[in-house]
């Protein structure tokens, strides 16, 4: 637990490039897709194309992933989990949303502290995590539930300014490559 809490709270050095959200939420659908087919969750991506901001990947890899394992581990009896990537003024979005029970009213302000769980087998570090990735990103998280509905949450960032006209190839090439 000390181990944990002390490198939490270690500075983390950025290994800052150009991330196509797009791609990246393509990414996290995969390596969550064996255990959403446990749940029988269907994990669904909408990434509209060039949506990138500075950033470090595996970062924001790993925060994207803790809220959508979160979303597929919430629906006992299957549904839908869907990662939106978008565009929106200067800012980029990216919405994960669940069809899962949704979060108590009453534990809402709690969801984002250091070891807070409601998992028997939880270690109360993955949305914490993110919640730190984001702020290190310059972005913010928000999050809207309805109890028996789901939950949805919005990582906000600021986008990288990059121009797609000036980028290399075409944007198949680019989500592959």
């Amino acid at each position: 637990v000390v181990k944990t809490f002390l490198d939490f709270n270690r500075p983390v050095e950025l290994q800052l490039r150009e991330v196509d959200l797009g791609h990246l939420a393509k990414e996290v659908a995969t390596l969550v897709h064996p255990e959403a087919r446990r749940h029988s969750v269907e994990v669904a991506v909408e990434a509209e194309q060039d949506v990138f901001i500075r950033g470090d990947r595996d970062l924001l890899k790993q925060a994207m992933l803790n809220v959508v394992a979160n979303g597929v581990e919430s629906m006992k009896d299957g549904g839908l989990a869907k990662i939106q990537v978008q565009r929106a003024g200067d800012d980029c979005l990216v919405g994960i949303s669940d069809e899962g029970p949704g979060i108590p009213p009453e534990i809402r302000d709690k969801i984002f502290n250091l070891y807070f769980t409601t998992k028997v087998k939880g270690s109360g570090i993955g949305l914490a995590m993110t919640f730190r990735a984001v702020q290190l990103h310059n972005g913010t998280i928000d999050f809207s539930s309805e109890p028996g509905r789901g939950s949805i949450f919005w990582l906000r960032f600021p986008a990288s300014g990059r121009d797609p006209l000036e980028t290399t190839g075409t944007a198949q090439e680019r989500i592959e490559g």
